[in-house]
């Protein structure tokens, strides 16, 4: 769809005012769907005034408030990506709006088809238990929302490290969605989350317990650090997009 055509200059109060307003609406209905279509935050759209009435100053004011949001905030900034992907799951968010998860616990892909951005879970492999010591860190963990171009990107799940008596134990491996990683996680006590209590996500719509130990109360599904008693656990890459 082309952008539509934009208003002459006129001079003010001529008959071709109010035209002009049905242009400048579609305009800006047009800018609406093309970049804002899933922000909330987009102001609304000014309805066409009748020539003289008090409303024709509203629309002059939500044309200004319209193109002052555009200026501040430029297209894309806050558009869903889409993802052509069977979702793993999905639910409806308190504020209604449907969201769909896509849960990798091995190597894969994951296909953006439109641009955007996606909400991301990144955990890291967990350490194994280094000889002499009592615990293994924890999986890093990278969230937050992260822009993705269209593209087929690919997945990788960090690996757990290795627990031996014997030899070294290693560090448990990278997880990576497209440009978005995160760290190697160290083995034994000192690393970044050898002591510390699981992470509580709701990425998938239920909570959901992810780095720290293996052996707390909260049990952590991925990335937990190895100890004595357990070993370490793999990583997990999770993305999520809004439906509508």
């Amino acid at each position: 769809m082309p952008f539509p055509d934009l208003p002459p200059e006129r001079i003010p109060g001529s008959p071709g005012h109010l035209n002009d307003h049905q242009l400048i609406d579609q305009a800006l209905d047009y800018v609406q769907q093309s970049g804002y279509r899933d922000d909330p935050d987009f102001p609304p759209l000014p309805d066409v005034p009748v020539l003289g009435q008090s409303g024709h100053v509203t629309a002059h004011d939500r044309i200004l408030a319209v193109l002052e949001y555009v200026k501040g905030n430029p297209s894309g900034a806050f558009s869903w990506a889409t993802v052509s992907n069977t979702p793993t799951g999905t639910y409806t968010g308190d504020d209604g709006h449907t969201y769909a998860y896509y849960l990798f616990e091995s190597d894969g892909t994951l296909t953006v088809t439109t641009a955007g951005l996606l909400e991301v879970l990144l955990v890291s492999g967990g350490g194994g238990q280094r000889t002499g010591y009592s615990n293994g860190g924890g999986g890093r963990v990278v969230t937050g929302f992260h822009p993705l171009t269209a593209a087929a990107h690919a997945v990788t799940v960090g690996k757990a490290g290795s627990t031996s008596s014997n030899l070294p134990s290693t560090y448990g491996g990278v997880s990576s969605l497209g440009p978005v990683e995160t760290g190697q996680e160290a083995a034994g006590e000192g690393s970044a989350r050898a002591d510390m209590a699981p992470l509580e996500t709701t990425i998938t719509g239920s909570p959901l317990f992810v780095s720290g130990r293996t052996s707390d109360p909260k049990k952590p599904a991925y990335g937990g650090g190895a100890n004595s008693a357990k070993n370490a656990q793999p990583g997990v890459v999770i993305a999520k997009t809004r439906l509508n």
